[in-house]
């Protein structure tokens, strides 16, 4: 568009009134002062006015009168016809038919139904449990010192489901300082927290805190450390002494844990036995240097006792003092066979450090026992057996396992070992009898055992193993819903544990790993408890109970290894020795220890020694262990029952574990014997306690989450009982609007109106279906919380602590004296006063007793077994504790196990002598040939001779009918005695010798200790007359360690 045409259509719009009053006042300035556009202007204005004017219409308005009279024109109405009222009633039924699909596809889906509401409300529930943490700690009542403790931990919801939380446990000291702290992840709910063995000394407190998302869980408990008390280990230069002489001796003083040498203050006695009070030896030394003190007294010259008791005692000792009986023997006021008699009597039974003669008949020839002590009914079992071999007959007993009326229930693997054992399943209340007997010969021995029902029965699979590897424990379970505890001890303080719910299926075997500490070696004890809940209805805790008990042996894997050089198997009377003594570690490194060293001149006369010598056998075995009657002798090293895992095992699982009295700690008290009764009272004092605790936050928890969740639901519950009243009102209207919107569909005419009908019908179909549903809402019951059925296993002590007197009795004693009687409170600290005396498992209480002991007379038969049969029961009850007391009803019967003023070696010195018996020689030892029991005479340059057990050439002087010279072969003689030797850097020493010139049979015993390692070393050389000499001495050798 050009701009003429814009400014004409600007003058049209200012002609029409369509331009703003700007535009408009602009627009006529501009055309009054331009004339052209004034005369475009008017004649434009002039056609718009002439354009108006033709365009006008020229019409009439309408009549509406006229429609009027049209529309109200009086003419008849034709009749509604019947198809028409047909034709609605179709229409009505249609409608309700409509109404009825409706429902029924939209009730289904927007109904909920009670497995709907369980679900949703279980969904929530779950999620409210994870915000609710229980924290449970299983540990060691009393900590043992210098050795690594660990406390298991196990996390919870509130749904008892494992969760893996973050831990987070502090170790703290009695004024809140942190001793160790510990930061990991549990798996599967559970964790160990472990402190090592330097802090353990200084931890009063355990914090543990756990974490799992927005939850967190907070538990804190006391815990004690076992004082770290030494033991000493009292050793004397002879083994035998005449009165008048000057007797030697030494304590060594080690840590119980770590086999360090410990420093103390000690005091020296000695008591006769026709006096009651002690008599100090002030010569002695009062404290020891590098783990030793020594001194030496002199045997007083009367002769009217048999032995002179040596012993040490300090309140820095574990039971403060120590004793040894040395036996007196005077050669010229008794006559040789008496001193002989003598000797065998008194050597044995002062091996045990207890004193009087063993006075019962001929031991048994067969001692069996169930592992554990306890035959159970329900699951296998496995009866373990020693037996006596028979020199006369040459043969071993072949063994077999009989039950009920002679049937035979298990039959052993190895007929022609003198040990084993059988793997059966008795029934309850069987007596199974194990009996020696012979062919056509009625029997001579039987031990009967009764199966009882007890929760639990316990085999080990490594009961001699290096102490660093885990013990395997299979836990044979026949009672469900039981809580069961193994504990492994050195008999003070606790080193390995494990507490557990075996669950609800029984009988099933449970294997069980207990990863003890490396530094816990030697023997050690094994003990399966069952630990009763808490009974809801009251506060008192039932009694744990001791079902199973055994001995272990922990090979150490720190010690010593001694090598001498410079000592022939023969020489010469008077002759000078240097021998050369090396001391290294387990690493082959020279180690600097402290030697004590001792040689003496041993007879035959005397009996061999009954269990490993020196200090080795002594700190690992001797001091432990109550070994059987009729186990054969055992090797003077230690390491050669090592070596023969196999064998000691056996002897392990059938021996007894000796317990330690507390001694006198005045001049007046008087030093005597263990008799049977004071052995069972100790032994109950010692084990009234489990020495395992469990602590929980668990009840309180479970009262905040019950509180919680009773909370939630009220308030879902509230909502909707809102929804069920506004629903019933919506169905009450919705009824009236669907009657009122039917009817109006009946009155109504035809299709075209359902605009009137149909949105109110809708309506009240969908109040319909609303109602319908949310009136059928619900929630499912629930319990209260005070009637729950949560278990709290234990609280914090600051949270409802409550004490009995006999709590606080156990919480008063000297911290010392605690370490075997810790409380495990199953509920609160109530259960301190919890004890099983009465189910306590002592050495004078086995399960299997001979029935009958018969001597073997005339020639046996060339085939003998050993039957084990079942019949009803007939003995007395067992106790509570699960162990019966030994029965003397049976004809000859006495217990299995020693008199407790016997010891083990001299019952089976005696045992062997009475039966032929030899010693047992370990797999490492070849079995000796006729040749080298000959006399030695008959060929001295034999090369073999330092191998084989040559005959002293005081046994030859012996035979010469001389009694001078017989009595003179019955005393030990010592030569050496080094108390406290220590070895240069490089581990070497060099000990000059000078040999007697009495002929004999000399034992060299070097002990080494140091760093925690332990060593010893037995070594013999025969003084032979220049007659009978090798003219040329055997090469040294090295000892075997």
């Amino acid at each position: 568009m050009d701009e003429r045409e814009q400014i004409q259509q600007q003058m049209l719009e200012l002609i029409y009134g369509l331009l703003s009053d700007q535009q408009s006042a602009e627009l006529v300035d501009r055309i009054s002062s331009d004339g052209q556009l004034a005369r475009e202007y008017a004649e434009l204005k002039e056609q718009t006015e002439l354009l108006a004017e033709v365009t006008q219409a020229n019409t009439q308005p309408p009549n509406y009168d006229d429609w009027k009279r049209q529309a109200d024109d009086d003419r008849p109405t034709p009749s509604t016809p019947a198809a028409m009222w047909a034709s609605r009633t179709l229409q009505v039924v249609a409608a309700l038919a409509a109404c009825l699909l409706i429902a029924a596809f939209g009730y289904p889906m927007l109904s909920i139904d009670q497995q709907d509401q369980t679900l949703a409300f279980a969904q929530q529930k779950e999620h409210l449990a994870k915000n609710f943490l229980s924290v449970s700690v299983t540990g060691p009542s009393l900590m043992a010192a210098e050795v690594r403790n660990d406390f298991f931990v196990s996390i919870e919801d509130a749904d008892s489901q494992p969760v893996d939380a973050e831990v987070e446990y502090t170790f703290k000291n009695p004024e809140g300082a942190t001793v160790y702290y510990g930061l990991t992840t549990a798996t599967n709910g559970q964790v160990v927290c472990q402190i090592p063995a330097d802090e353990v000394s200084y931890a009063a407190k355990l914090e543990v805190v756990a974490r799992h998302e927005q939850a967190k869980s907070t538990l804190d408990i006391d815990v004690k450390a076992a004082p770290p008390k030494p033991i000493a280990v009292l050793q004397t230069d002879r083994e035998i002494a005449e009165p008048g002489e000057m007797v030697n001796f030494r304590a060594v003083v080690l840590d119980p844990q770590t086999n360090r040498d410990q420093s103390a203050n000690v005091d020296f006695v000695y008591r006769l036995p026709n006096q009651r009070g002690l008599n100090h030896i002030a010569s002695a030394e009062r404290a020891t240097l590098q783990g030793v003190a020594q001194g030496q007294m002199q045997v007083p010259t009367a002769n009217d006792f048999d032995n002179v008791e040596l012993g040490i005692q300090s309140p820095q000792l574990q039971n403060n003092y120590q004793q040894r009986a040395l036996p007196i023997a005077d050669a010229s006021a008794k006559d040789p066979a008496g001193l002989a008699r003598l000797s065998t009597r008194q050597y044995g039974a002062y091996q045990d450090n207890t004193f009087g003669a063993y006075g019962g008949g001929a031991p048994s020839q067969i001692a069996a026992r169930p592992e554990g002590g306890n035959l159970v009914a329900g699951v296998s079992n496995r009866l373990r057996y020693l037996a006596t071999r028979d020199q006369a007959s040459g043969n071993r007993a072949r063994m077999q396992v009989r039950g009920a009326e002679a049937k035979q229930v298990a039959e052993t693997d190895k007929p022609d070992q003198d040990y084993g054992y059988f793997d059966f399943v008795p029934q309850p209340m069987q007596d199974y009898t194990v009996e020696v007997v012979e062919e056509n010969q009625a029997p001579l021995e039987e031990q009967i055992a009764q199966a009882q029902s007890l929760p639990a029965a316990m085999q080990i699979n490594n009961g001699v193993a290096p102490a660093n590897q885990p013990l395997e424990v299979e836990v044979r379970v026949a009672q469900a819903n039981s809580t069961l505890a193994l504990v492994a001890s050195d008999g003070h303080n606790t080193i390995g544990h494990n507490l557990w719910d075996v669950g609800v299926n029984a009988p099933i075997t449970q294997p069980v790993q207990l990863n003890l500490p490396a530094e816990a070696s030697g023997a050690q004890r094994v003990q399966l408890f069952s630990v009763p809940q808490q009974d809801d209805a009251g506060d008192s805790v039932a009694e744990p109970q001791l079902i199973a008990e055994r001995i272990i042996y922990r090979i150490p894997v720190q010690r010593y290894d001694i090598d001498v050089e410079g000592l022939p198997a023969q020489a010469d009377p008077g002759q000078s020795l240097n021998v050369q003594v090396s001391v290294t570690d387990e690493f082959d490194s020279p180690a600097q220890a402290t030697l004590g060293v001792q040689m003496e001149r041993v007879t035959d006369l005397l009996p061999r020694s009954q269990q490993p010598l020196g200090l080795e056998g002594e700190w690992f075995f001797n001091r432990r262990v109550q070994v059987p009657a009729t186990a054969a002798a055992l090797p003077e090293n230690i390491r050669d029952l090592e070596q023969d895992s196999v064998w000691f095992d056996q002897v392990l699982a059938l021996s007894t574990w000796k317990e330690e009295s507390v001694g006198p700690t005045s001049d007046t008290s008087e030093m005597t014997a263990r008799v049977p009764e004071e052995a069972d009272t100790a032994s109950a004092a010692t084990q009234a306690k489990l020495p395992v605790m469990r602590r929980s936050n668990k009840k309180i928890v479970q009262s905040e989450y019950q509180t919680a969740l009773a909370a939630v639901h009220a308030d879902w519950e509230s909502q909707l009982e809102d929804i069920r009243q506004t629903s019933s009102w919506m169905l009450t209207v919705a009824g009236g609007i669907l009657v009122v919107c039917l009817i109006g569909l009946a009155v109504v005419q035809g299709l075209p109106k359902i605009g009137v009908w149909g949105p109110g019908l809708l309506v009240a179909l969908g109040a319909v279906l609303w109602g319908i549903f949310s009136l059928n809402l619900a929630l499912p019951e629930m319990n209260a919380p005070s009637a729950s059925q949560t278990e709290m296993v234990a609280l914090n002590d600051a949270i409802e602590k409550r004490e009995t007197p006999l709590a606080k009795a156990s919480q008063d004693l000297p911290k010392e004296r605690q370490a075997d009687g810790a409380v495990i409170p199953m509920a609160d600290d109530n259960a301190a006063a919890s004890s099983f005396a009465a189910g306590s498992m002592s050495a004078n209480a086995p399960q299997i007793r001979p029935a009958v002991e018969l001597q073997r007379n005339g020639q046996p038969s060339q085939k003998a077994q050993v039957e084990l049969r079942s019949g009803p029961a007939r003995f007395a009850q067992p106790t509570a504790g699960g162990m019966r007391e030994p029965s003397n009803d049976a004809p000859g019967g006495s217990p299995l196990s020693a008199p407790a003023n016997a010891s083990n070696a001299e019952m089976r010195g005696a045992g062997m002598e009475s039966f032929g018996a030899t010693p047992r020689l370990m797999r490492s030892q070849p079995e000796p040939s006729p040749q080298a029991e000959a006399p030695a005479d008959n060929d001295a340059n034999d090369p073999q001779a330092d191998a084989v057990e040559i005959e002293s050439a005081e046994s030859v002087m012996g035979r010469s009918g001389d009694p001078q010279s017989e009595t003179e072969t019955l005393r030990s003689e010592p030569v050496l005695w080094q108390p406290r030797l220590t070895t240069n850097p490089d581990g070497q020493v060099n000990i000059p010798v000078q040999l007697p010139r009495q002929p004999g049979r000399y034992r060299l015993l070097i002990d080494a200790h140091g760093s925690g390692r332990l060593g010893t070393v037995v070594r013999y050389v025969e003084v032979r007359l220049p007659s009978l000499a090798a003219p040329v001495p055997a090469a040294p050798k090295k000892a075997a360690n």
